[in-house]
């Protein structure tokens, strides 16, 4: 059974969700307004391509991978900057997230070109976004543990 439609609905899902995280940390208005708009943007420009041709919400759409991981990268830069003149908020999630989304995104990208390669050498670039999944879950957990971990008080 197809299920790429799945992955399609996870993608958008993931955009509008980190999106709406970095907006809502991001300091000033015209980066929220980037973020809103760009937004607004992404998603009208991939529904004009489900309306054009349907087909592509049911296939492995490249072109939306890369908006929408891309999108996210650049908030988190975004985010990146803001931290260099104030605090560190969030910090090990932006890295794991702009880690994250860039390899994956070139593996992704490249993932179509393996077809005609073996199927060790394209079972290793998915063992390699697997581990880069792993890696990134890592940097969630770190960040948790750091921001959220009930401090203890010396006494």
């Amino acid at each position: 059974m197809n299920n790429l439609f799945a992955i399609n609905i996870f993608f958008i899902g993931q955009m509008i969700l980190l999106g709406l995280f970095f907006r809502s940390i991001l300091k000033s208005k015209q980066q929220k307004n980037f973020v809103t708009y760009s937004l607004i943007l992404a998603l009208l420009a991939l529904g004009i391509q489900f309306c054009v041709d349907f087909s592509q919400f049911l296939k492995f759409n490249l072109f939306e991978i890369t908006i929408t991981s891309l999108l996210i990268v650049v908030y988190a830069l975004l985010h990146f900057y803001n931290m260099l003149t104030g605090t560190k908020e969030y910090y090990y999630f932006t890295i794991g997230v702009v880690f994250y989304l860039l390899t994956s995104t070139i593996l992704f990208l490249v993932g179509n070109l393996t077809i005609g390669l073996s199927n060790e050498f394209k079972l290793l670039s998915w063992i390699l976004n697997a581990f880069l999944a792993l890696a990134y879950y890592l940097f969630i957990l770190l960040e948790w543990k750091i921001s959220f971990s009930p401090k203890k008080n010396n006494i």
